[in-house]
């Protein structure tokens, strides 16, 4: 991490919030368990890849054998859309389930105040959230909640630009949460060899975020993704976010494989 980092968004470790043991790639992370983490999507702008990422990892999440929400805070009901078009899909044969996780719309300003009435003890929660440009107060809503905040990038300069908006929500939103909330960037749209994805990585490190390791790559399977079952192919990159999030939930050195 650059020296000029901004105290504010240094990782915070804090009394673990859930339990975790995944095994290491390339093996399935078919009996890993968690508890308790909530994570939302987050951007200033729409078409960043909050859906995409949310839908993604509620899938690697519900495989991995975990009870999973997956809440769409966006009034334009992206993630429940892809859910309905994607339990139409001709090929899925019952019992198979398209979305096998729950799903529910809570484009609400009163987010972090019912989210626990509807998650169970043991869920793990991904938020979508909307653009911070247009709904605000939901999204503020959705960031005083979760205990990780995730904010999908593509490696442009512009979209690390459009980040700012965001940190300072995190920042504001701190006065009223009652702990440290944990932020970091995810890469995603990643052109494969390019120079960009590094050079992106140390912009962001400069001006102080935390950038998860793994960078999402531009591929087919996740742009055509929408609307469809999640396919198997695709869910190895979010494998790894995964436990990268379970990683930064724990203290350091206390993931089991």
């Amino acid at each position: 991490m650059s020296s000029c980092v901004n105290p504010q968004f240094r990782p915070v470790h804090r009394e673990p919030t859930c339990g975790a043991r995944l095994p290491k790639p390339p093996r399935r992370c078919d009996n890993a368990q968690v508890t308790g983490l909530s994570v939302a999507l987050a951007n200033l702008k729409p078409g960043t890849g909050k859906t995409t990422s949310a839908v993604w990892l509620a899938h690697v999440f519900a495989q991995a054998g975990n009870s999973v929400l997956l809440v769409d805070a966006d009034p334009s009901g992206s993630a429940l859309e892809w859910s309905d078009l994607a339990a139409m899909y001709p090929q899925l044969a019952p019992p198979q389930e398209a979305f096998p996780f729950r799903i529910v719309a809570l484009p609400s300003r009163e987010l972090h105040r019912r989210v626990p009435e509807i998650a169970q003890a043991d869920d793990v929660v991904i938020i979508d959230t909307p653009q911070l440009e247009d709904h605000a107060g939901i999204a503020r809503s959705a960031l005083r909640y979760a205990d990780e905040i995730l904010i999908p990038c593509a490696p442009s300069p512009i979209e690390i630009n459009r980040t700012t908006p965001v940190r300072d929500e995190i920042s504001d939103i701190g006065a009223v949460r009652d702990r440290p909330a944990r932020s970091a960037v995810l890469l995603n749209r990643c052109v494969a060899r390019a120079h960009s994805t590094n050079d992106a990585r140390e912009a962001l490190e400069r001006l102080g975020y935390d950038v998860l390791g793994t960078a999402v790559p531009r591929l087919e399977v996740y742009a055509q993704s929408f609307g469809m079952p999640v396919k198997r192919p695709g869910r190895d990159v979010w494998r790894h976010v995964a436990l990268e999030l379970i990683e930064r939930c724990l203290p350091l050195g206390s993931v089991r494989t």
